[in-house]
This record gives structure tokens, sequence and C-alpha cells, in this order.
């Protein structure tokens, strides 16, 4: 929530009340006390001064102009009659003649916390004196908080929860502790503040006015975190030489083990995070900047707990004001959930460490960009998503990409509901034009079927066949395979939806039965696809166990003899297609097809899909011309334990 600050201007009829005051006698107090709020709420801290009487104006001036800053308000809001009370303020309910020539009076407080996401409200009360028949506001810190003495000042803390862990299905965490640099200030040590906020700011991109009021609102005399990054990082080696900025040093448990795109990093509460966050998150926390760490940062870091407090004059907390943890504290920030604050708590996710190890030794060999996702066929459970020189993307979920005539199975299943057979005769030409499109292949064959030009990954006769879709026939595919682009949402995890699905022309129709064109899928899509044909039924992907998922889409079921066909032409994908490569290890895939493409852009991008046993459906895609196939393999027989020297693959900070 971006900090507005509010001046709340007087009524005009306040201004002339202002004017009434004269040098004669006042009867009432009244007029005293509307003035002095007015003045003192519209920040004319001279007027309020004229006033008052005990202290030297200059320092009445002071310390009223310090309540915004030291509470970092956004607005201060001064009301004299009780609230909801309509027409003149009841002056005899809330000023009160105490003698002759004293007076006292109520007023409501009410303090707009901006960022810390609460209004701090309270009654406050003045003392009054008639001196020389006109009215004055006996000055004393009480004026400010009833509870304010001399010398004291008012403060904003928040106390943080320990951040948890993203663990995986085994509860385990998925997360290394690393010496992480821990950067802050205190706040009566600095001699430029502006100088220091400027500089954290560059280095950190938070907030720069956010900073400085959030520094002014601190104990004085206490160490204040504005930042933490993990030791050596070009952050942490910046920030030691900002003037001011003293540096803790801790034992954080912050950086991915395995599956870094996915999981994400923590990171400064940077103005873009901060809009994603919301309150009561500040410019100088710890947040979550990317991947699970971000989607899950309330439940992760818990709420802080904000509390206003009066500091004594050597700073040290003397008393609680307010404490926003409590159980009935009011909700301030429209739209955004319960702000009360709640213990951080784990996230646990479907993620396999021994797969995803396998997965991510499969691809670390490989210099060009490559995701794969396993998921389990059974239910849906995302065990893998390995990411490798994706500059920290999680393509393996975000990734779109043309899948050539891995996804011609689609076109197949069609096919066979419409009464034809995997070996339904079919030659494969070396040419074929389908709506002016040109359509060919390197390895004709006169005689061939639907299911062995689906494993050969044959362009023209799929591109031919495609003539006989209809649009029934071919949403009814879609639906049963989970690529209708509706009804499952993945726990709100980032993920690109399919695309390109509806082919209307005789040409797009044909695109359409080889993966080109407007076609463009990702890898855990495809996933999702294989499992389908593993054991014929589509599971909605599940990431997240804990917190459990709301609801789940429906499971959607391939009838049996159309799912035996299909089965048939997997088999001959890897048997006798172009997906040999992939049963060349100990553990072989049962059913599996990879294609090359290069779509409209010019980017190649080699896939395999496929499935192994009853355990997994998997979908490999790889930007470059690689046989997708023989690394596919490697993933089913690589080892399932860290490389013997870990390092980040994936391009993040």
């Amino acid at each position: 929530m971006s900090r507005t600050r509010r001046i709340v201007g007087a009524a005009t009829g306040g201004v002339m009340l202002a004017g009434l005051l004269s040098a004669c006698a006042q009867a009432s107090p009244f007029l005293t006390v509307k003035d002095f709020l007015i003045a003192w709420q519209v920040q004319n801290y001279e007027a309020a001064a004229s006033h008052t009487v005990g202290a030297p104006p200059g320092d009445v001036v002071q310390a009223l102009k310090d309540v915004r800053t030291q509470l970092d308000a956004a607005s201060l809001r001064l009301r004299l009659r009780a609230g909801g009370t309509g027409g003149a303020p009841d002056e005899k309910g809330r000023i009160d003649k105490t003698g002759a020539e004293t007076a006292a009076a109520r007023f409501q407080v009410r303090i707009d916390l901006g960022e810390n996401g609460r209004p701090l409200e309270y009654q406050g009360h003045l003392t009054l004196r008639r001196l020389d028949g006109i009215w004055k506001v006996v000055w004393s810190p009480s004026v400010i908080h009833p509870q304010l003495k001399e010398g004291e000042r008012l403060a904003v803390v928040s106390e943080v929860p320990q951040r948890q862990v993203i663990q995986d299905n085994k509860g385990r965490s998925l997360l290394r502790a690393v010496k992480t640099d821990i950067f802050g200030v205190i706040p009566s040590r600095l001699t430029d503040l502006n100088g220091t906020v400027d500089g954290i700011g560059e280095i950190t991109k938070q907030d720069k006015d956010r900073l400085k009021g959030r520094i002014s609102s601190a104990p004085p005399r206490s160490f204040l975190q504005l930042a933490e990054f993990p030791n050596g990082s070009p952050q942490a080696l910046k920030l030691r030489q900002v003037p001011g900025v003293e540096l803790r040093s801790k034992e954080l448990e912050t950086q991915p083990i395995q599956a870094d795109a996915l999981l994400g990093l923590v990171g400064p509460a940077t103005t873009d995070v901060l809009s994603q966050v919301g309150a009561p998150y500040q410019p100088g926390d710890t947040v979550g900047s990317s991947g699970l760490q971000l989607l899950f940062q309330r439940r992760l870091a818990g709420l802080p707990a904000v509390k206003v407090v009066i500091l004594d004059a050597q700073g040290a907390r003397r008393k609680e004001i307010r404490d926003f943890s409590e159980a009935d504290a009011e909700v301030a920030v429209a739209g955004q959930d319960d702000l009360t604050p709640r213990d951080a708590l784990p996230v646990r996710t479907t993620l396999d460490r021994s797969v995803q190890f396998m997965a991510e030794n499969a691809l670390r060999e490989l210099g060009v960009p490559a995701s794969l996702v396993a998921v389990r066929s059974q239910t849906g459970e995302v065990l893998a998503a390995a990411n490798h020189l994706t500059a920290g993307k999680n393509l393996a979920f975000e990734g779109l990409y043309a899948p050539g005539t891995t996804f011609s199975p689609v076109l197949a299943a069609a096919l066979l509901a419409k009464g034809q057979k995997s070996d339904t005769a079919s030659a494969c030409s070396e040419e074929e034009t389908v709506g002016g499109v040109v359509f060919s292949t390197s390895r004709p064959r006169t005689k061939s079927t639907l299911g062995l030009n689906v494993a050969n990954g044959c362009r023209t006769a799929l591109a031919r066949d495609s003539a006989a879709l209809d649009p029934a026939t071919l949403a009814a595919t879609l639906e049963k395979f989970g690529l209708d682009g509706s009804g499952w949402d993945l726990s709100n995890v980032r993920h690109a939806r399919a695309e390109g699905l509806t082919p209307v022309t005789e040409a797009e129709k044909g695109l359409f039965s080889v993966g080109e064109g407007a076609v463009k899928v990702s890898p855990l899509t495809m996933a999702l696809f294989a499992a389908a044909l593993q054991n014929g039924t589509w599971r909605e992907p599940l990431l997240i166990q804990d917190p459990p998922p709301i609801a789940s889409a429906a499971a959607r079921f391939v009838e049996p003899t159309t799912l035996n066909e299909l089965q048939k032409i997997m088999a001959a994908g890897v048997r006798r297609g172009t997906a040999k490569a992939a049963v060349e290890g100990r553990k072989k895939y049962q059913g599996g097809l990879k294609s090359t493409v290069t779509d409209e852009n010019g980017k190649t991008v080699s896939w395999f899909v496929g499935y192994y046993g009853n355990t997994y459906g998997i979908a490999l895609a790889i930007e470059g011309n690689v046989d997708a196939a023989r690394v596919a393999s490697l993933f089913l027989n690589a080892a399932a334990t860290p490389p013997a020297k870990a390092t980040s693959t994936d391009g993040a900070a």
C-alpha cells in the first residue's frame, strides 16, 4: 500500500471561530480547545502553540510536529465530540469546569499509521487555565498522549516472527542455512539520515521516503534491520560502504537446496514486492521476492506484530500504548485479509527430493536452457520441476513452446473417437499441402499407419488426417486431457495456460495436428498429458500439500478402448519410433514421443513426452536441437542425490 500523506483542512466554521478570539474575556474554554485542535490537526503548529502556556512556544511547536514523525503517520485527526454525534460538540460532556479559572477537556485522537496497517485511536486530555480572561492549554507531554511524561517520546516497533521453511513431500526442508549479512541502523547514531537512506534505497530498490519514515519512528537507540543478503553477495558488499549502516550476521535458512526457480528467493521489501504482499509489511522487512517464497509470504513469515510504545529519556521501552496483535484489532486496509498477526508456518510441497535431484542431474551438463516436469500419474502430484539455465524463471510451469509432434496424440485420440484404430492405414508421404501450408518429412513411408505416423512424427500424414477433425470431437478430446484451459489452478502458483487449441481453418487444423503454428504449451501441461496417457485419468496438478487446496477439479477419464490404442502408439514411440533413445538405460520408458520443432520466431525446441511404469509422466523441453529422448533416459537413470559440487544452474542472484 503506497503512502498517501493527508492533511485534513479546517472547516470554514473553525476559521471563523479562530477569528472571534480577541482580547475580550472568554466565558467558556470551548473556543480555545477548538482552535488548538484544528491548528494541530492541519499542522499549523505555531498557531496551536499560541494557545498554550507553561512551555516556550518553540518547544511546543517541535513536540507537536514530532508526533507525526515519531509514528510515521499518514494523517492525524482530532475530534472534540464523540464519534457519530451530529451537530455541535457536547460542551457539557466534553469540557468540564474544574474551578473558577480552570477546566479539563477530552478529545478523540485518530492517527493513521499508514503502512503499519491500522489506526491508533485514544482519548486525549487537556488541562486549561484562564489567564487575564483568556483560556490557555496548559502544556505538558500528556497533551500528546495522557501517559507521556517529560523527556519521553512515542515510537512504532514491529516484531517479526521467525520465518519458516518450504518443505518436500516428507516434511524435510528444501532450504539450506547460509551466512547472511543483516544491515540496519541505530537511528540515534546517524549523522546524515538522508545520505544513509539514499544509499540503502539505491542498492535495495526500496522506497526512500518510507525507509526514512520507518527510521524516524523507530526506537532511536535500538538496531533497526533494513535489509539482509547472503554474505559476499554484490548487494552485501555495496551496503558495507554506506555511511551509517551497521552490520550483523547470522545463519538463516533461506537458500534453495534444489528447485531454485520454483521455490524462489527472499530479499528486501521493494516497492514492486510490497504492492503484492501488502500491509503490514514495509520497507526494511525481508520478504519473499519470487516463487513460492513470494506467493506464500504471509504464511511463511507470519504477520509482524506492530506496537506503539512509549520510550523513556534513555530510549528504553517503558510502556506499550497499543498492541495490534490483539484478537480484536481493527483491519484498516480494504481488500486485505485479516491483518491480525499470525505465527509463521511452513509450506509443504509435493516435491520428492530424490526425483528432483534426478531431474537436475539429468539436465546439468546441457549448455542450453531446459525444463523438466515429473508428476505422479495416479495423483497429479508434482514430484519434480527442474529448470536449467533459465535465469531464475520457472519455465517448467511458465514456459510456452510449440510442442511439435509430441502433441499429435491429441489428433490420434480424436480420430480414434471417430472409429479409426492405431493400425488404420495412412501413408507417410514426402510432402502434403493442407490449407495452403506445405508440410514435409525427411522419412516418408509408403506403407504406414496412424500409430506409426504418430510414433515417427510424420508431419505430412498427420496434417492430412487433420481434415477429419470436427469441433465437437476436438473439444471433447481436449477436455479429457485437461487441455481445454479451465477447471484447474495449481494452488495459485503461476503457470502458463495452453494456447492456440481452437483451430478453425484447414491450415490451422494441419498445424494443430503437428503441434505447430499457434499451439503453445508448457512442460507442466505436457507432463499431465503424459500421465493421463499412462493411466487413462487426467488429474489436476497438485504442488502444495499444506496449506491444503480449497478445491480441486474433477478427474477426467479416457475411454478404455481409446486408451489402449493410444498406449500402443506411445509404446511404438520408444520401441520403433524416433524416441528409441529413451530406453537405452537400465530403467526404460513404457511409452514416449520426441520432437524437434522450430517456431515462427526461429526458436528451436526439442521435446520428450512420456511415462515410466505406473510411477509418473514426464515432459522435457530443451531450447536447442538436442536428442531429448536421450536426456529423458538420463533422468530415469540419474543419481537421486545432490551433485558432488552443488551449483546454482538457474542464474538466480
